[in-house]
């Protein structure tokens, strides 16, 4: 996994997934960042640094067959979306 994180000189930790049976997250020492689920034998991708649609949640980044392919697809959105996450100061 790249090294999540917008400034090198940052002091936050990098990111890092947390995983389990059917979720896994990743986040680093001060945000959460996206995470996956296993529904229906599926891994349902989330950016959890940008709003959906209707702005009442996580954007959805589609429905994969691998928790692999999943998380790269959370960790594309977010490479490509650095220093406009939900919340930034």
């Amino acid at each position: 996994m790249n090294k999540i994180i917008a400034n090198p000189t940052d002091s936050r930790t990098a990111a890092a997934w947390r995983d389990s049976e059917s979720i896994c997250a990743l986040a680093d020492g001060e945000r959460h960042l996206g995470h996956t689920l296993r529904i229906g034998g599926r891994w349902h991708a989330f950016d959890a640094t940008h709003m959906n649609v209707e702005s009442n949640g996580f954007r959805f980044l589609g429905s994969f067959a691998s928790v692999a392919s999943a998380k790269k697809e959370v960790e594309q959105s977010i490479i490509s979306g650095l220093g406009t996450y939900a919340g930034a100061a």
